[in-house]
């Protein structure tokens, strides 16, 4: 009964926001709006922190916005608020009417087209199961959030804390255009971090650990999490430095994606536009090894990126980037992809506050063939990294430098902590040697598995 009392209830707000929104889009239109869309979100946030076995701060948050777009001539402007009052509305749409009248023009801006629209239907949502059911209370948060940290605290060789976190987030947005566009999402989305540090008279190290999930239970054992992250803490302490040498590099899981995020970087249509990427000539051309595929797949069930369509309304479909070593696209908005003169990739993401840029949805590599112990095996010599710091990339040239800490290997063994190391390289040799584990697990938005780097290198002392 309450079920069907909460349903009834959360289809009548929709059509009450959806009445607003097409009065708002009936008004640009009356201004002589070209195209337009409005955007609202409502965002319900639960968070709770600790340090030190003390709670440090609770929030327990709504907020609601409204974002409008006006396309007059191919100019565009948008605006956003957080008062939705009705009086406040009216005065934003004439501003952002005005604005887009003396905005410089963009040739490539503007809707889709209507008969490019997806057709959305509340099936195709749901079957992502993007929506957890259940909705942790603050005092279980608050509860949760002390039993991370104090298990990350209860080894004695822990000396401090950064303190640790667990969050909860529910938003609802809701898309309508001038075109006919209507998008309607409901996610959930939870995370934690906690950071300790260890110690002895000889060295102090910090370690972390953070993942997101969509369902709040599907974050893990804190008291197992704590626990390990004490004992990684550990493990670092009394590490060596190294002599500036050239070795094979292993990324850890843990940070391996940020290669992933590199590959982004060069495959943006942005970069492409402005000629700043090394990849802009290679599109059916070889980049990785045959035996990598790298994937955008945004249907996937319970993933953090995962959506129906983008936000401009084209079909989300599952795209090899990477297929058998070869680049298969470059990611685009409905803008770039005219400027380009390319077919739309699905990839325009926005905030309410934001014109459309371009995203990735769930970009992950495909797992290898090889362990990660016999990975590390086959290392005569070399680094494990299992934390990168700073970056300096070049994506027009591809030179790639990052600080690095982590583990040495000698003859396949793993035999000391390392710290203050720089890795230098180029990212066409890095991607061109690269080969994956079987490891791969899905904790953020981008994922890959341990990955091999041949011939990096190392800056020491």
């Amino acid at each position: 009964m309450l079920g069907c009392i909460y349903t009834k209830l959360k289809y009548k707000l929709i059509a009450m926001n959806k009445n607003i929104l097409n009065d708002i889009l009936n008004k640009l239109k009356k201004l002589g709006c070209d195209q337009s869309d409005v955007f609202f979100s409502k965002t319900t946030s639960i968070s709770s922190s600790s340090r030190l076995g003390k709670t440090e701060k609770t929030e327990k948050s709504s907020v609601s916005e409204i974002g409008i777009r006006a396309i007059i001539d191919k100019r565009q402007s948008i605006i956003s608020t957080t008062n939705l009052e009705k009086n406040n509305i009216d005065d934003l749409i004439e501003k952002v009417v005005q604005m887009a009248k003396v905005v410089p023009k963009n040739e490539y801006c503007g809707l889709a087209r209507p008969d490019v629209l997806k057709e959305f239907n509340s099936i195709d949502f749901d079957a992502l199961k993007l929506n957890d059911p259940f909705e942790p209370s603050l005092a279980l948060i608050k509860e949760k959030v002390i039993a991370l940290e104090e298990s990350a605290l209860s080894n004695n060789k822990i000396i401090n804390s950064e303190g640790a976190e667990i969050a909860y987030s529910s938003s609802s947005y809701l898309l309508m255009g001038s075109n006919g566009l209507d998008i309607e999402m409901n996610k959930t989305h939870s995370d934690y971090i906690v950071a300790v540090l260890a110690g002895n008279k000889n060295s102090m190290e910090r370690e972390y650990d953070y993942k997101s999930k969509v369902f709040f239970d599907e974050l893990g054992d804190f008291e197992k999490i704590g626990k390990q992250v004490s004992l990684n803490a550990i493990k670092k302490l009394n590490s060596k430095k190294l002599k500036t040498c050239k070795s094979d590099v292993i990324f850890d899981s843990k940070v391996s994606s940020s290669l992933l995020r590199n590959l982004f970087g060069a495959t943006n249509s942005q970069s492409i536009i402005k000629k700043t990427s090394f990849l802009k000539d290679k599109i059916m051309k070889d980049v990785f090894r045959n035996d990598v595929n790298i994937i955008d797949d945004p249907l996937m069930k319970k993933k953090l990126r995962s959506r129906i369509s983008d936000c401009e309304g084209i079909e989300s479909k599952k795209k090899y980037l990477i297929n058998k070593g070869k680049l298969q696209f470059f990611f685009n908005s409905l803008s770039s992809s005219r400027e380009l003169n390319h077919k739309p990739s699905g990839h325009a993401s926005r905030s309410v506050s934001s014109i459309p840029g371009i995203s990735f949805s769930n970009l992950f590599m495909e797992n290898g063939k090889t362990n990660k112990t016999d990975m590390i095996k086959s290392v005569k010599k070399g680094l494990l990294v299992k934390e990168l710091m700073g970056s300096s990339i070049n994506y027009s040239t591809g030179d790639y430098s990052r600080g690095a800490s982590g583990f040495w290997i000698e003859n396949g063994e793993v035999l000391f902590p390392v710290s203050e190391i720089t890795i230098a390289g180029n990212l066409n040799e890095i991607f061109s040697s690269l080969i994956p584990a079987d490891d791969l697990e899905f904790n953020f938005g981008v994922n890959a598995p341990t990955c091999l780097v041949e011939n990096l290198t190392l800056g020491g002392k």
